[in-house]
């Protein structure tokens, strides 16, 4: 009784649309809304920085912010028109259904300078730090007082790390990595190691296994996801630099190997040792982060799909300027794997050695060198990921890109705004996506091909034929699986 129920309601919606045709919507809600230019001036030009501008989907709420220039004063926001829009620095902007333009007006005001301190009020001391045989150490270098310092100590092969200790002889830390805080005097810390041969790191494999080693001397902490490898294995070599440095570039040999912070090694045939270079730059500490690395912006949107598809989801770079070497890391929700054997590079990032290290199920460290992309906003990259027939449907899951460290033309190394994705898979005529294949569907089909307003509409898993149209027949093969 209730197919039959079912099937007179059925009947009697399509019999409204049969005589319309084909219908092909253009504009259809969210999702799939075209995204709209949001342009940001400065009025001087050189009264300040303006930070926000890109392209968003309308109804997109954009964080804008001004940085003034020293010497300058932030006074408002206003439009194409002149009007005010906001007399706030930073506030959160309704992006329209059109492009458009906003401009930050600062004001002149040189007895309101933005760095009214003076540089020589500041005193720095030297923190060294020395190792006994058995390991290296990282993160020494002038400071000022007080400042919270990363250290780092690193075993060779065969040796194990006991602890630091200061000029006194008094133990400071038992971990190999650890916060200090820094005293008003010139001081050393010391690690110590002992010998474990009971406990070799990899004492097999004497000729296919080679060293990796990295270190530094002062500015920051160096690590390697592995001591010793076998030929054509991976790893990922990571610097930090401390407040008041700046990276400089990974040597070998003093030859600068690459400008990137992070990147993925792969063992060659013989023995390695990577030296970290950083320098003292304390007008650009990395404490708080400064203005600059909001320039550039990784972002990946939100994809939908049905189980059994492949997925295409694009990687977005937005650029103020010119960019070099590129490192980043991006997270897939789990049982959702990128096919890394089609990664496809966009041919405006040609030119680019790309490699990739895992680092988890479904975590991944993308280290892009060698090449150059021109300032604006471009695909990047683009991954291919398919999806099981079983998968979970009715949900949403996050593509997290974090670690991002980016090469400027001028060898700056600095880092960059993400915007995470979405991964978000329905059933197949799931035309709401309330997780239910039902009438409702059918209806809620039949009302967008009437070109009637619904709330919710997915594009996606409501073509049932796959002809990039939508009409009777999607509604029929709704039917279908309804009768199911």
């Amino acid at each position: 009784m209730r197919r039959i129920r079912y099937l007179s309601l059925i009947a009697m919606l399509l019999c409204s649309i049969a005589a319309l045709g084909q219908f092909n919507p253009t504009n259809p809600a969210e999702p799939g809304v075209a995204p709209r230019k949001l342009m940001l001036k400065a009025s001087p030009a050189d009264g300040g920085s303006v930070y926000g501008a890109g392209r968003y989907v309308p109804e997109t709420s954009v964080g804008l912010r001004v940085s003034a220039a020293t010497g300058y004063v932030f006074e408002k926001w206003t439009d194409e028109k002149g009007e005010i829009v906001s007399s706030a620095a930073s506030f959160n902007f309704k992006k329209g259904d059109k492009d458009e333009v906003l401009v930050a007006h600062f004001r002149f005001n040189p007895g309101a300078p933005s760095e009214p301190q003076e540089p020589s009020l500041i005193q720095y001391f030297r923190l060294t730090l020395a190792a006994e045989k058995g390991g290296s150490v990282s993160g020494g270098g002038k400071y000022q007082a007080g400042q919270r310092v990363s250290l780092s100590a690193s075993c060779e092969s065969g040796y194990v790390f006991v602890n630091w200790t200061n000029n006194a002889g008094d133990t400071v830390s038992l971990n190999r990595s650890f916060t200090y805080v820094t005293t008003p005097a010139n001081e050393t810390l010391t690690a110590h190691f002992v010998f474990d041969p009971s406990a070799p790191s990899e004492p097999s494999d004497p000729i296919l296994r080679h060293r990796v080693k990295v270190s530094t001397v002062d500015g920051g902490t160096v690590t390697a996801g592995a001591s010793r490898l076998l030929e054509g294995e991976s790893c990922t070599i990571q610097a930090t630099p401390n407040s008041g440095y700046r990276f400089k570039g990974w040597f070998v040999c003093d030859t600068l190997y690459t400008s990137l912070s992070q990147f993925s090694y792969k063992m060659g045939k013989k023995d390695i040792h990577f030296v970290a270079k950083f320098e003292f730059d304390p007008a650009n500490p990395s404490e708080p982060q400064m203005p600059e690395n909001n320039k550039y912006a990784f972002y990946m949107m939100t994809i939908i799909g049905k189980p059994g598809d492949t997925l295409d989801i694009p990687l977005y770079l937005t650029s103020l300027d010119t960019l070099c070497d590129m490192s980043f890391q991006i997270t897939f929700p789990e049982r959702l794997r990128p096919e890394m054997n089609e990664l496809y590079l966009n041919e405006a990032a040609q030119g680019y050695s790309v490699s990739c290290t895992e680092v988890g199920d479904t975590c991944y460290i993308f280290s892009l060198i060698g090449g150059r992309i021109k300032a604006g906003n471009t695909e990047l990259m683009r991954f291919k990921i398919p999806v099981p027939a079983d998968y979970k449907t009715g949900m949403s899951e996050r593509t997290k890109i974090n670690q991002v460290s980016v090469i400027e033309k001028d060898g700056a190394n600095i880092t960059a705004s993400t915007r995470n994705g979405r991964i978000a898979i329905y059933k197949r005529g799931d035309t709401n996506g309330d997780n239910v294949v039902n009438v409702t569907d059918v209806m809620n089909l039949v009302t967008f091909v009437l070109k009637e307003k619904t709330e919710v509409f997915i594009n996606e898993v409501s073509d049932m034929n796959d002809d990039d149209t939508f009409n009777v027949t999607d509604a029929m093969g709704v039917v279908e699986i309804v009768l199911e």
